[in-house]
């Protein structure tokens, strides 16, 4: 099956939106690094033939932020992740992971291998990540939960597992596709959503699910559920999980007919599993909808603040109308920048960051107490510098592409 958007119509009109908002090689070397980033730049729209560049940048807020004459450009479309001290890429269409690391100021090819699917991908240490292959199309509903050394640049561990057995109405069995996971102590934790293989319906959307399993075995323990809110992030590997300064976790339930979900039956909310254990928090639930929108991802950024992508109910209810995915245009403006405390439960939205496009994977860098975003207006894209304790922004370089698919420090 080809990436969703590849071939799917998701450009709403200006009008609805307008009136919405009213109301390689092994030696491969990239660029020198004196300081700062490591930014994989995507230079067309999800629905076009992409060009994705990893590239070296000093200075995300002045100027221009352009592919030419630097960096290397990747194999078609790509996810992006930094452990430990390498930077990967991993391939969409050709199923391929490259590792670089920086090695005398250059980011030179480590090694490379191929897999059949990595969706979501998360830190377990600074000797190996985790990578979850989903199960995709309606014959098979076993995810492939693999351990991935950094050093070596291999798999070194695949477990094939169901996750969760779930039926709809019908009696059709249900794919659990994974949204998020970690590690806590001896557990790994696999957030997911059920949907249908084929046809990416959503008929069960009044349970939150986390399956648990035994680490670094990665046996089976149980599922844990919470029907206050409907199921845990959504397609395209963005934040759906984060983690405080205790330990503990906060789990974002979107509910979005905009991002993927055919239905709605429970609020967007947020969940909290407690550090050491297994269960979610009965005494913690936060409504989202109650004030007003649905989160679709956000990043920890310390005492208790979240900065968050968040979609109004209006604008989510006329552009699901118009399209499952119109969540992941980056150039159809539908989402705002927003503060979230996750204590007093409010959401305070970033006025001086425009309504903008949504992302695959939705890449958060957290530097100086500040977090940097990628923002399309649906005429231009840019980088901005939010505050999460003023709920202000500043823009930044104006990217010459579509957005920034990842950005990282370099070290």
């Amino acid at each position: 099956m080809e990436r969703l958007l590849k071939n799917t119509p998701i450009l709403l009109a200006f009008v609805l939106i307008l009136s919405l908002a009213s109301c390689s090689d092994d030696d491969t070397v990239v660029k020198s690094v004196e300081s700062g980033y490591v930014m994989s730049l995507r230079t067309q729209d999800a629905d076009e033939e992409s060009a994705d560049y990893y590239i070296t940048v000093n200075d995300l807020m002045t100027g221009e932020i352009s592919a030419e004459g630097q960096g290397v450009e990747l194999a078609g479309w790509n996810y992006n992740g930094h452990f430990a001290d390498t930077y990967f890429a991993f391939g969409y269409d050709l199923n391929e992971c490259i590792g670089y690391k920086i090695v005398n100021n250059q980011l030179v090819e480590q090694g490379k291998f191929v897999y059949e699917r990595f969706d979501v991908m998360g830190a377990i240490d600074d000797q190996s990540f985790l990578a979850i292959g989903a199960p995709w199309g309606g014959g098979s509903y076993d995810c492939q939960i693999q351990v991935v050394d950094i050093n070596e640049i291999a798999i070194t561990k695949n477990v094939k597992h169901p996750i969760y057995e779930s039926y709809d109405a019908e009696g059709t069995q249900l794919n659990a596709w994974p949204t998020g996971a970690y590690v806590d102590g001896e557990k790994l934790f696999v957030a997911f959503y059920p949907l249908n293989g084929s046809s990416w319906k959503t008929p069960n959307t009044d349970t939150a699910y986390i399956s648990v399993y035994s680490y670094p075995e990665i046996e089976y323990i149980k599922t844990i559920k919470d029907a206050r809110t409907a199921p845990i992030g959504y397609y395209g590997g963005s934040p759906s999980i984060l983690e405080d300064e205790s330990g503990n976790h906060y789990t974002l339930s979107v509910s979005s007919k905009a991002a993927g979900y055919t239905q709605t039956t429970k609020p967007s909310g947020i969940l909290k599993i407690n550090a050491g254990e297994d269960e979610f928090d009965a005494d913690y639930f936060f409504n989202v909808e109650e004030v007003g929108y649905k989160v679709l991802s956000a990043t920890y950024m310390g005492n208790g603040l979240a900065v968050a992508r968040v979609i109004s109910l209006q604008m989510d209810e006329a552009a699901g109308a118009q399209s499952q995915w119109a969540a992941f245009s980056e150039v159809t403006p539908l989402l705002n920048v927003a503060v979230l405390d996750l204590n007093k439960k409010t959401v305070t939205i970033v006025d001086d960051v425009p309504l903008h496009g949504g992302q695959y994977q939705t890449p958060y860098l957290i530097e100086g107490g500040k977090v940097y975003v990628s923002v399309n207006n649906g005429t231009e894209a840019h980088v901005y510098q939010v505050d999460p304790v003023t709920a202000s922004a500043t823009q930044g370089a104006k990217l010459i592409g579509n957005q920034f698919q990842a950005l990282f420090t370099a070290k």
